[in-house]
């Protein structure tokens, strides 16, 4: 019994990740997925509102 529920569990944790992987490389989602990497990239994680120690010199 126990054996036949580890066999369930990893065929289905295989087929989950097999749907994420479609998922995340499905044609529809290519454009949108490109504009996100290029905003990930681009992001240089600074907010110019935030004040600074003025001893702090910004790069």
């Amino acid at each position: 019994m126990v054996e036949e529920l580890r066999v369930l569990f990893t065929v289905l944790s295989f087929l989950t990740f097999l749907l994420i992987v479609w998922w995340a490389w499905r044609p529809s989602y290519k454009e949108k997925s490109a504009h996100i990497m290029e905003d990930v990239l681009r992001d240089d994680d600074r907010n110019t509102n935030i004040p600074r120690p003025k001893d702090e010199v910004m790069p």
